[in-house]
């Protein structure tokens, strides 16, 4: 009689598998590799905040209570572990952004409360936004600002359109303004006492409004673009 021999799944040759079974064995293992996956990312991401936006792949397996070679079972290489990283804060900050849009909000509340919860994301974890500033790249291959700028984008097209005005407009304002947010914050995180979060969010609110408030009274929509007392300090005589 001829040996009766294991294949790779575990099955003996010669047994007869019904295709439920299999389709049952590999949903359980895609379900396990998917929350594995989810496993070693929160543990990257706790690391990141522990030790800086430059940690190792040592330092991240030593925190995962793991070893490298196990985490390239779930990973291709360290730059798909800081894509998936970088996809799950991006998330973060999307969902962020779009919990503001609640209430049909006016256009400045819309661009204060925007500010507002992006600068308290990068409040609580300052070294993972460096991360993602350092590794932009989503697990799609687009870069994290063309994300936010997109949903930006999509928000001052309803405004522009509203006005009577071409929305196709709407994109590279909103290209600008995370230009402008991003590079702000990054200088904010390099010198935190110059101002608080929140006289922070005010200022770039205050910005940002003047010129949208421009937009406004162009499409025949009454604005004060004037900020608020107290934004623009006065100098000392």
């Amino acid at each position: 009689m001829e040996p009766r021999v294991c294949d790779t799944v575990g099955t003996v040759k010669g047994d007869v598998v019904p295709d439920t079974a299999v389709d049952g064995r590999r949903s359980r293992w895609d379900a396990h590799r998917a929350a594995r996956r989810e496993e070693l990312i929160d543990a990257a991401i706790r690391s990141i905040k522990r030790h800086g936006a430059g940690v190792g792949m040592d330092q991240l397996a030593a925190d995962a209570r793991t070893s490298k070679p196990v985490i390239y079972r779930y990973f291709a290489d360290k730059t798909d572990l800081h894509r998936a990283v970088t996809q799950r804060v991006v998330g973060t900050i999307i969902a962020a952004l779009r919990s503001v849009t609640g209430g049909a909000p006016s256009a400045q509340e819309l661009i204060r409360d925007s500010v507002a919860a992006y600068l308290a994301l990068l409040e609580q974890s300052p070294q993972l936004y460096r991360f993602v500033v350092a590794h932009p790249h989503l697990e799609d291959g687009t870069i994290f600002s063309e994300v936010i700028a997109d949903l930006l984008a999509e928000q001052l097209a309803t405004s522009l359109r509203a006005g009577g005005l071409d929305p196709a407009y709407g994109h590279p304002w909103g290209e600008a303004i995370v230009g402008f947010i991003s590079a702000a914050s990054l200088w904010w995180l390099d010198h935190p006492s110059a101002m608080s979060r929140e006289q922070l969010a005010d200022y770039l609110s205050a910005l940002l409004w003047g010129g949208a408030a421009g937009v406004q009274i162009y499409a025949g929509r009454p604005a004060d673009p004037s900020p608020a007392p107290g934004v623009f300090p006065r100098s000392d005589p």
